[in-house]
């Protein structure tokens, strides 16, 4: 997964040893803050629904797309989808599950298994929050849908530059370039692939959010402060 590769897992043998260490420690921390509040908000059947989240999820990556001339792989990340409909903290660990698994059918390493959660759980997870912005004042499906882009668009770029910048540290890699490569490379296919998953990720939100009996977590959440101006 160097130069010319696009795969956004990153394996055993790539990153800083420090680097590896410290994204260790700040996932650590926030699935600590993510336990507490999944404990402190969440209904009780939340458990059993981010079990049953997390192996879609795991099912829904296993199909990868090629790119780059078919030499490398995409495949949608969820973040942003997984979060509304877990909500944020069941979001972050949701998806942290799925990469445990990952991890251990050899998709993503264990040195780097910090890295990948940051790059894919945590930036995934947090795109909730630009889809409440959009919500801040008033809910409405045009709101809705322009939120889910937004976040799915920016989760997918911020990943990617994540990614690149994670691995433009490389030493051998700083031999070929560095950033000024691994950087343009990623963003390269994950600025498109980042508008084919906002599409996806707005399109099955708003239709799970119009479908009766389906209650939306990570919704409520983001219409709890404007439950009285309400329009659809």
């Amino acid at each position: 997964m160097l130069l010319g590769e696009t795969e956004i897992h990153i394996p055993d043998g790539i990153l800083n040893p420090y680097a590896s260490i410290g994204l260790y420690i700040v996932v650590f921390g926030f699935l600590a803050w993510a336990w507490h509040g999944l404990k402190k908000q969440s209904p009780r059947y939340i458990i059993p629904l981010t079990a049953v989240v997390s192996a879609l999820l795991l099912v829904v990556q296993l199909f990868e797309f090629p790119v780059a001339g078919g030499g490398s792989t995409w495949h949608f990340l969820g973040g942003t989808t997984v979060s509304m409909i877990l909500g944020p903290f069941a979001g972050l660990i949701s998806m942290t599950i799925t990469l445990v698994i990952q991890a251990a059918l050899g998709d993503g390493g264990i040195t780097t298994f910090g890295a990948n959660v940051f790059n894919m759980a945590l930036i995934g997870a947090m795109s909730f929050f630009i889809v409440k912005a959009f919500l801040s004042r008033r809910f409405s499906t045009k709101r809705l849908t322009l939120g889910m882009f937004a976040a799915s668009f920016v989760s997918n770029v911020c990943t990617a530059l994540a990614v690149g910048f994670e691995i433009g540290l490389f030493p051998m890699v700083g031999t070929l370039g560095g950033l000024l490569v691994t950087i343009p490379t990623m963003l390269m296919w994950y600025v498109p692939t980042g508008i084919i998953e906002g599409v996806v990720a707005s399109l099955l939100i708003v239709a799970l959010s119009r479908l009766s009996g389906v209650k939306l977590l990570g919704l409520e959440l983001c219409r709890k402060p404007t439950q009285d101006n309400m329009q659809k």
